[in-house]
């Protein structure tokens, strides 16, 4: 398994639960389809869900990680892990000598 680059940018996307509701968007879209009055407040509603879709997407592709499995993922943190125990047991040893 290759191992991930470690890149000291980070990429910092956050995001709101929110983001990823769209039980609410599609009511609106039913609710406005149901009364028939107006055609282009659907499209706007459905233009909006579809810019909701794209910003959902964009969030998701930029989450670190996804390229592995969740078998991957876990090997790693795995030995991320035994790294951090490793330079925490060194640095006990450090501040013995001291």
């Amino acid at each position: 398994m290759e191992s991930p680059q470690k890149d000291t940018n980070m990429n910092t996307t956050s995001f709101k639960k929110s983001d990823f509701s769209f039980v609410e968007d599609f009511n609106q879209i039913i609710g406005l389809i149901l009364t028939g009055n107006n055609s282009d407040a659907v499209g706007k509603s459905v233009a909006q869900l579809e810019e909701k879709f794209e910003n959902a997407k964009q969030v998701l592709d930029s989450l670190p990680g996804l390229q592995y499995t969740k078998e991957e993922q876990e090997t790693l943190l795995a030995d991320e892990l035994k790294v951090l125990e490793r330079k925490k047991a060194q640095l006990q040893s450090y501040k013995q000598v001291n």
